[in-house]
């Protein structure tokens, strides 16, 4: 029987025969954008929100296919699920499907997203309701339901003399901009993110839906139609891959992108129940923090992970989401926004906090911690002193210490056998020194028990800084199938418990 180390060694040799240069060659900048983009086929619902960095549906059903996924056997988990690219496609693909993240804003767009049996007609009668609502209020803080110059909005011409109804005028009179985003939560938009009149029509409808519809789901389905428009047309931002902002735009059709939107999604829905045959599979989806995985516990047991956490870098994640968390309502105060940071994974220093010890977990890894070590030495040499320079090294050893929990948690809900793709790119963020981010991740992950099965090369990306191509990787991991000869010194045995601790 093969011990320990010798099963060590054998993973190390693996690991050190895969290419992990950080100056790879890489495909063509034409070639790079089409590896990654949304293909006009899966538009639909996976268009209605995106984070810019997400992976493409593509790449869901490659590797659906190259892990040998059964729908009738397998559970498709996704622990980092983001704009839900990847419960949404294996549910396409006859999956029944499991969901968590962290961001409110993510958990919105998957809850809504895989809400395929909607009430059509219902949305489009509240629809109505609060556009013609939405039309009332912005007459009240005086602007037209449509900017100069703009008749997106021709389809709807009767809403815009119903607008003055006598109803809407009542409860328009109720619309106070700034008590519905009072100056104290208007401070967590980075400044310069929206413009003042945009922002006024955001808000109206915001508080149309608020008072319009009383159904959650229709609800949600709007905000998300909000968010969508918020992002894309109300705001002056931009992604490039780091959000930046555009020069302010004066006014924006926001009631007609609205409306637009809305319907799209909804011929989106009709398609897919034409395409799909009934039932839809099950989907189930919750907010919680990746390192504990607390509500799976009753979960069926899962057999395929497709999923793309957070790399270790100087990416703040919730700035890339916080116009839209804040206008809709997601975040509120700087406490929850606080508390929405303590939640995710420490990938880069605006999220570490002083009582952080995921590095624990891995402080017997040594590639990690010298990877560590020599991130703080070039801080040392290059004479850098801010405080987020200085929390560089720590940002390393606690992002693999937080996937080392992650693994550990994950590891008991998984069937015998069950494979995970892990879609993670290499970094230079901290002084350009080199992270090999999957093949830390694939020694990770063997600490826990997990076998290793390959390291792909996924795509190569620009690094903004170094202007060097950095790889993607795709990590796939397996949980052993272990038989009655299986010893109980195995890494296997030696890590459950703190696995089952963990969860």
């Amino acid at each position: 029987m093969i011990s320990p180390a010798q099963t060590k060694a054998i993973l190390m040799r693996k690991i050190e025969t895969m290419p992990h240069s950080s100056t790879i060659a890489g495909p063509s900048a034409a070639e790079y954008v089409a590896k990654n983009q949304l293909q006009p086929a899966d538009e639909p619902i996976h268009g209605w929100y995106r984070f810019i960095l997400g992976y493409p549906p593509h790449l869901v059903r490659e590797y659906l296919h190259r892990l040998n996924a059964d729908a009738e056997r397998d559970w498709v988990f996704d622990p980092f699920c983001g704009t839900a690219t990847t419960p949404v496609e294996a549910r396409l693909q006859g999956f029944p499907t499991i969901s968590s993240d962290a961001n409110p804003v993510a958990l919105l767009a998957t809850r809504v997203k895989m809400a395929w049996d909607i009430d059509v007609a219902a949305v489009l009668r509240c629809l109505d309701d609060t556009l013609e609502l939405a039309i009332a209020c912005l007459r009240r803080v005086g602007l037209q339901p449509i900017p100069d110059g703009n008749h997106q909005l021709d389809l709807f011409t009767p809403l815009l003399s119903k607008g003055n109804a006598i109803a809407d005028r009542h409860i328009a009179e109720q619309f106070h901009p700034d008590e519905i985003l009072p100056s104290s939560v208007a401070t967590l938009i980075p400044k310069g993110f929206i413009s003042p009149k945009p922002l006024l029509r955001v808000l109206a409808i915001r508080f149309a839906i608020e008072q319009a519809v009383a159904e959650d789901c229709i609800r949600d389905f709007m905000r998300l139609a909000l968010a969508h428009v918020i992002v894309t047309k109300a705001g002056n931002i931009g992604f490039g891959p780091e959000i930046y902002c555009l020069p302010p735009r004066e006014d924006a059709d926001v009631i007609g992108a609205f409306a637009s939107t809305v319907e799209r999604m909804l011929a989106d829905i009709q398609t897919i129940r034409k395409n799909r045959p009934l039932p839809f599979p099950p989907a189930y989806m919750y907010q919680d923090d990746a390192r504990s995985l607390s509500r799976l516990d009753h979960c069926p047991p899962i057999g395929i992970v497709i999923t793309s956490p957070p790399y270790p870098n100087e990416k703040d994640y919730t700035r890339s989401t916080r116009l839209e968390s804040v206008l809709l309502g997601l975040i509120q105060t700087k406490q929850e926004l606080r508390a929405l940071k303590a939640n995710l994974l420490r990938s880069n220093s605006r999220n570490v906090f002083a009582g952080d010890n995921d590095d624990v977990y891995i402080k017997d890894i040594p590639a990690i911690v010298r990877i560590a070590e020599e991130v703080e030495e070039r801080r040392l040499a290059l004479g850098k002193t801010s405080g987020f320079e200085r929390l560089y090294h720590r940002v390393v050893r606690l992002y693999f210490g937080g996937m080392y929990r992650h693994l550990a948690a994950l590891f008991p809900k998984l069937r015998p056998g069950a494979r995970c793709a892990y879609v993670v790119g290499d970094q230079m963020s901290f002084f350009r020194v080199h992270i090999p981010t999957a093949h830390l991740l694939a020694d990770v992950a063997h600490s826990v028990g997990y076998e290793l099965e390959g390291i792909e090369l996924w795509r190569t990306r620009r690094a903004t800084v170094t202007r060097q191509n950095l790889a993607e990787h795709v990590l796939i991991l397996r949980k052993p199938i272990m038989n009655r000869n299986a010893t109980k010194h195995s890494r296997y045995y030696l890590h459950l418990p703190l696995a089952q601790k963990l969860t």
